[in-house]
């Protein structure tokens, strides 16, 4: 007997109908027709499918003296609630995560607060030689920022030895905040591309205009370990929408770009351009926006918006599901036998964004006041539901360390 039967639309390399069958936390069965019995079953809605769980590879959960924007528990139920199930917490928490010592204390933290599985990205330390130390005290990857880049050879070549991936946010950093600002990207990633060899892993975050993009794409053939990420806000919000819909707290890094620009972004990534979708989900108070801090909120409504805004079950599945799970090496992101069961259960039906509403902690985002055509009903972890009518489950959450990090 199964666990549990989950039966009705589901997608698995395309929408079909049928059987999803549950059993020790993975998937066990996926049939057109009914194979057995199970402890616990459930008959989807005309209205309703199944996908796969998302994993998001760009986090900041912020805790400790930042707990007022975000707290670990706040911000994986927040990702719990969008259909999320794995999450990559960002570096610059205070105090950065740049040190061994930092690792250590934040990955007993998020044992201890998170909703969800989690992996942990490590700042750049004061000399390359400690790179191994942060590996092993649990980091997964080296996240490296504009002023980072000056060292990015070093940093490469010890992160390479020590199996850990590497990240950058690709901004020229002399032209970040001056006239010459939109250029700061393309700038970046062009000597980037000039440093690394063609068996080089680089994930360039939150990849921003159609120049960095596309020098990126130029690059891919020669360079098959390039990935790039892109969030919800620069493919589907634009810099005059955003200042008409909420002013001088819009500020975001990268900054937003013009509406001519997110449409060339979304034709790039129908074409492949992007392998993450990622939110880079970045809370902050009210107070600090009007401050001037950067960044937005995104991961309770990034899957839904990804449904409405392309209609596209395949696309969204592989970006925000599949991709980012395998890359972290996790056996999530697809409905297949032998496949954890971190599913959710999606419903067509309209809802409007609302931060009042929301489990972050943080409420300024461009995209509020959006109508959505999709909403999370139900998430499951592990074959335990985590979600569902607004109710949280917690169950406990695990640290992903690829075994071998290439």
């Amino acid at each position: 007997m199964f666990d549990l039967a989950i039966h009705g639309r589901f997608y698995a390399e395309r929408l079909t109908s049928g059987w999803v069958y549950i059993e020790k936390g993975k998937i066990a069965k996926v049939s057109r027709e009914r194979l057995g019995k199970a402890e616990a079953e459930i008959t989807l809605s005309d209205s309703q499918f199944l996908i796969p769980a998302a994993t998001d590879l760009h986090v900041h959960l912020r805790d400790w003296s930042q707990a007022k924007k975000e707290t670990v528990e706040s911000g994986t139920k927040s990702a719990v609630a969008g259909g999320v199930t794995t999450v990559a917490d960002m570096p610059n928490t205070d105090p950065v995560l740049g040190s061994a010592g930092a690792i250590e204390r934040r990955v007993e933290l998020l044992l201890a607060n998170s909703f969800t599985d989690f992996a942990v990205h490590a700042g750049a330390p004061t000399s390359p030689k400690e790179v191994p130390g942060l590996r092993r005290a649990g980091a997964f990857a080296l996240k490296l920022y504009p002023p980072d880049l000056g060292r990015f050879p070093d940093m490469l070549k010890e992160a390479s030895r020590a199996r850990m991936k590497v990240v950058v946010h690709a901004e020229e950093y002399a032209l970040v905040g001056t006239g010459t600002a939109s250029y700061a990207e393309g700038v970046a990633i062009r000597k980037i591309l000039k440093q690394v060899g063609p068996s080089s892993e680089v994930r360039f975050a939150h990849v921003s205009t159609f120049d960095g993009a596309s020098e990126l794409a130029r690059s891919k053939p020669s360079h098959r370990r390039l990935t790039a990420e892109v969030t919800p806000h620069h493919l589907f919000m634009s810099d005059g929408v955003a200042d008409e819909r909420i002013g001088v707290t819009s500020r975001v890094n990268p900054s937003l770009r013009s509406a001519s620009n997110s449409l060339k972004m979304r034709r790039m990534m129908r074409q492949g351009a992007f392998e993450f979708y990622a939110t880079d989900h970045a809370p902050h108070t009210v107070e600090e926006k009007f401050q001037g801090a950067p960044g937005f909120p995104a991961l309770e409504f990034a899957l839904p918006l990804f449904l409405t805004k392309t209609r596209d079950v395949a696309l969204v599945s592989r970006m925000y599901c599949e991709a980012p799970a395998a890359y972290l090496g996790i056996r999530k992101g697809k409905i297949s036998p032998g496949y954890l069961a971190d599913l959710v259960i999606i419903g067509r039906r309209d809802w409007k964004i609302d931060p009042e509403k929301f489990v972050s902690k943080a409420r300024v985002t461009p995209f509020a006041g959006e109508i959505m055509r999709y909403a999370v009903d139900h998430v499951f972890k592990g074959g335990n539901t985590v979600y569902q009518g607004g109710r949280f489950r917690k169950v406990p959450p695990k640290l992903v360390v690829p075994a071998q990090l290439h």
